[in-house]
Order: C-alpha cells, then sequence, then structure tokens
C-alpha cells in the first residue's frame, strides 16, 4: 500500500505508464509488409497474364492449323503435293489453281498468309508426310520467356513453341 501511495503522489499511475498510440518503428514494418503483399499480387498478375497469352497463342494456332487440314481435305487428290510444303518462303502462286499441285502450293500460300496476319511470334508452318494418306501438320512460334521485354531482347529469351496436327486424307 505504501508503493501505491508513493506512486499516487508522484503523479503517475500504472494504467497511464505504458505505451500510448504506435511506434514509427511499428508503423514502419506495417508498411513494409502491406508493400511486399503488394508486390507478391503484382507478380502473380504477371504471371496469370503471361499463361493467359501463351493460352491464347496456342488456340490461335490450334485454329491455323485446323484451317489448313481442312483445306487439305478438301483436296484429297492432290495429298501427295501437300508432302514437304512450307510456310517459309511460301509466296503467293497467283491466278486460278488449275491443278491439285497448284491448289496445294496456294493452299499453303494461303496458310503462309493468315500466319503473317495473326499474332504469333514467327510462325512457321511445315506439313509432312507420315504414310500413304497420313499427313502431320506442325506450327512453330517463338513465346516470350518474360512478359514486358522489348521487341530486341525477346528473340534472345523466346522459347520454342508448337502445335502439330495429324490428319488422315483418304483421296
Amino acid at each position: 500500500m505504501a508503493a501505491m501511495t508513493r506512486v499516487a503522489e508522484l503523479g503517475v499511475s500504472r494504467a497511464s505508464g505504458g505505451q500510448q498510440g504506435t511506434s514509427l518503428l511499428e508503423a514502419l514494418i506495417a508498411l513494409l509488409l502491406m508493400g511486399l503483399t503488394l508486390l507478391g499480387f503484382g507478380l502473380m498478375q504477371m504471371e496469370s497474364l503471361q499463361a493467359n497469352n501463351e493460352s491464347y497463342a496456342r488456340t490461335e494456332a490450334r485454329i491455323l492449323l485446323v484451317s489448313m487440314a481442312e483445306r487439305i481435305q478438301a483436296n484429297p487428290d492432290g495429298v501427295d503435293d501437300y508432302d514437304g510444303l512450307s510456310t517459309a518462303g511460301a509466296g503467293n502462286p497467283g491466278g486460278c489453281p488449275c491443278s491439285v499441285a497448284e491448289l496445294a502450293a496456294r493452299d499453303v500460300a494461303v496458310w503462309a498468309d493468315r500466319l503473317e496476319d495473326s499474332s504469333l511470334n514467327a510462325p512457321v508452318g511445315s506439313i509432312a508426310s507420315s504414310g500413304s494418306d497420313l499427313l502431320t501438320l506442325t506450327l512453330g512460334w517463338s513465346g516470350a520467356a518474360q512478359l514486358g521485354q522489348n521487341e530486341d531482347s525477346m528473340d534472345a529469351d523466346a522459347q520454342a513453341l508448337s502445335e502439330t496436327l495429324q490428319i488422315r486424307v483418304v483421296p
């Protein structure tokens, strides 16, 4: 009791003797944790965008492959003429295709134009025969290794992506 009287005499009570408010250090730590959390959310958003872009590119590649497969199936007599054709350097033969070989060359030229107009980075399509009536269509392109790269550094860090489709055409 004597100690309580002495504290009361000094004008300080035990209840008010503790800290009041937050210290600057606690506020800085809370701000740091909040900043790291927001940075983590931003990185997750970037990863999500990159996965979304890659998914879109794969969907577009699959659509372009199916489009070419439908062109080949519309020209069953020219199946052998598609073997070994590639969109690399494929020029437009022009005019009306008359023979099945000319139709095959025109189909690949149209496919090359569609690939060029697509959002894929440096797409190249090729067709190879895996048997008498089995064709393998392959579409390759460069995907960005990281988002936010400029076009100059994108080619050095790009990863090679591809989609393949096999079709059986019976003449």
